[in-house]
This record gives C-alpha cells, sequence and structure tokens, in this order.
C-alpha cells in the first residue's frame, strides 16, 4: 500500500513535460457534458504548440485542470469558444478572475485573449460585469494588475476561417452542424506540418470532414443511448442524435477523415428508467464495426503529443484526480 501511494505521489510531483519545439501537445482537461460528474470535467481542452497555449472551451472546472498538470493560467496565450452552451463556458469566469491574483498559477498583467462566435462580447461583458467590485477590491489593494482585468473579445467572421496566427502558429475556425445551434464551429490548429482538429460539438458536417482529412489527431465529440434505450425510447435518443454524432455517425466521420489517431470526447452518455448508460466498451464496438482506424475513448488529463515520432499517447492516471498535487 505504501509502494502505491508512493508511486502517485511521485506521478504527481513533477508536472507534465510541455511541448517542445516543433510538436503539439493536447491535453483533455475536461470530456463532459453539463451533467455534473466528478470524473468528466466540463468540456476543454489544452493544446500546446511550440510556444503557444491555447484553451479550447472553458467548461467547468478547467481552472482545476490546468492546475493539475501545472499549467499557469497566466501563461494561457488564447482562448476559443465553439459554441455559446454553457457547458463550454462555464469555467471561464474561474480562469478570468483567478489568473491576475498573486499566486503560483497567477499574476497574469495583460488582458485575456478570447475568440467565438458572434455573441462573444457579451459573455466578455458580462464576465467583467461580474467581476466589477471584486477588480476594485484587488486593484485598490494592489493585488491584481488594472490590465488583467480586461477581456478582448474575438468575434468569429460567420463562416470562418484564420482567426488566429502567431509563432508559426495557424488557428482556423470552420462551421459544424450542431442542429439548432448557429453558429457553432470546430477548430484546426495548424504548427510545423502537423494538425490537430477539434470537432466541437457536431453531427455529421462536410466541413468537419474536409479540415480533418488526414489529420494527426482528431478530437470528437460523441452522443450514446446504449442499443437498450434505443429501442425502447427511440424519439428520445433521436433528438440528441439530431445535433450530436452517435457512434455509427463518427465511425463515418472517421472513416472519410482518416486521421492518424482520434480521441472521443465531450461523451453525451443518455439512460432513461432503469436503462442504464453505454458503456465504454459498447462505444469502442460500434465505433469499430465499420472503422478500423485508431481511436480511443477520452478521459480527463489524457494527453496526446504530435511529433515526428507520430502521435504518442499518455493515459491518465487516476491519482491525478485523487490526490492534492504537489507543487
Amino acid at each position: 500500500m505504501a509502494a502505491s501511494l508512493a508511486t502517485c505521489l511521485s506521478l504527481l510531483a513533477a508536472p507534465l513535460a510541455h511541448a517542445a519545439e516543433g510538436e503539439i501537445a493536447v491535453t483533455l482537461l475536461g470530456t463532459g457534458t453539463p451533467i455534473l460528474n466528478v470524473n468528466r470535467f466540463g468540456m476543454s481542452t489544452l493544446v500546446e504548440a511550440g510556444k503557444q497555449k491555447l484553451l479550447f472551451d472553458a467548461g467547468r472546472g478547467a481552472a482545476i485542470r490546468l492546475h493539475q498538470i501545472s499549467m499557469p493560467l497566466r501563461d494561457l496565450d488564447a482562448v476559443f469558444i465553439t459554441h455559446l452552451h454553457s457547458d463550454h463556458l462555464t469555467g471561464l469566469p474561474d480562469i478570468y478572475a483567478s489568473a491576475p491574483l498573486p499566486t503560483d498559477d497567477g499574476r497574469r498583467t495583460k488582458p485575456l485573449e478570447l475568440y467565438g462566435p458572434e455573441g462573444i462580447d457579451s459573455v466578455a461583458s458580462g464576465i467583467q460585469t461580474m467581476f466589477v467590485e471584486n477588480n476594485r477590491i484587488r486593484e485598490g489593494g494592489k493585488e491584481v494588475d488594472h490590465e488583467a482585468t480586461s477581456i478582448n473579445a474575438h468575434a468569429i467572421a460567420a463562416n470562418g476561417g484564420v482567426v488566429y496566427e502567431k509563432d508559426g502558429v495557424v488557428v482556423r475556425a470552420f462551421l459544424v452542424d450542431h442542429g439548432h445551434v448557429h453558429p457553432a464551429y470546430g477548430y484546426r490548429i495548424d504548427y510545423a506540418g502537423r494538425s490537430v482538429v477539434l470537432s466541437g460539438d457536431t453531427t455529421y458536417a462536410p466541413n468537419l470532414v474536409s479540415n480533418a482529412k488526414g489529420t494527426d489527431l482528431l478530437v470528437h465529440c460523441v452522443s450514446v443511448g446504449s442499443r437498450e434505450l434505443e429501442a425502447a425510447y427511440p424519439a428520445y435518443v433521436k433528438h440528441f442524435y439530431d445535433y450530436l454524432a452517435n457512434p455509427e455517425m463518427v465511425s463515418r466521420i472517421l472513416g472519410e477523415a482518416r486521421p492518424r489517431d482520434a480521441v472521443l470526447s465531450h461523451i453525451s452518455l443518455y439512460s432513461r428508467g432503469n436503462i442504464a448508460r453505454a458503456t465504454d466498451q459498447e462505444i469502442v464496438e460500434r465505433i469499430s464495426k465499420n472503422y478500423d482506424g485508431k481511436f480511443v475513448v477520452g478521459q480527463d488529463l489524457m494527453r496526446f503529443v504530435v511529433s515526428s515520432n507520430g502521435v504518442v499517447r499518455t493515459p491518465y492516471q487516476p491519482a491525478q484526480r485523487q490526490l492534492e498535487p504537489i507543487n
């Protein structure tokens, strides 16, 4: 038992290595949905490309997960939002308010750069309004820098396109199909001849397939009711499948895009009455039925490094989510 605890502590004592020059590192900070789940925090993905540290979506608990991998909040270069559903936004106020604080994670001294769909300026304005008195008090106590209390909101053009370009890193937004949610975007990150694509919340979308063709890593959502649930409540399940890809649709998308590797995130699991949620095994079996490429069901704090060696996966360690990290 002591040896096991020592192993867990050693895993937490050392921060995860960050991306090297010419590499893209992807960490799943949150793989969940609006449903409260201590093991799956709200949707959020960290992409490190060279020196750039970019956050895509900021769901519930994003700041905590960043702390767990020893990524200071002050080091985030920009935050990108796929669409304006709450589960992609609720962690943003925490990041905004915590990053300027005089802590090991904080001391941000410049505005937060925020990119997202039309309406992102309202999100930024609302957060700043929420913390007006907090900022006044902390500035008066010389705890935070005034510049760090601002958010620079950048609305993405209706049809997407290049939204960010710095130090050889290019971020493109493209429209996806999230049913009645308009607009909703996916993102493609290119750096040093390597690429990562984030689907955002979507069902089949031609823009997604074209942007993801041959990409090194595709991070894709999945929505699933068990076979038993689909048979018992077809209309209930269809409602979700109309705007989020089910396993069969994920299989089709992966088959057309053929990424070098893929990971499922924003994992929506449905149940009703006494019918249990689908298992990871069922998800894998249903996708594998018509897709023979590499993919994995994502877990919070799972990490991928894209380099000249291909895509290297680092599975999450349960200890990372159960013990307080050691600084």
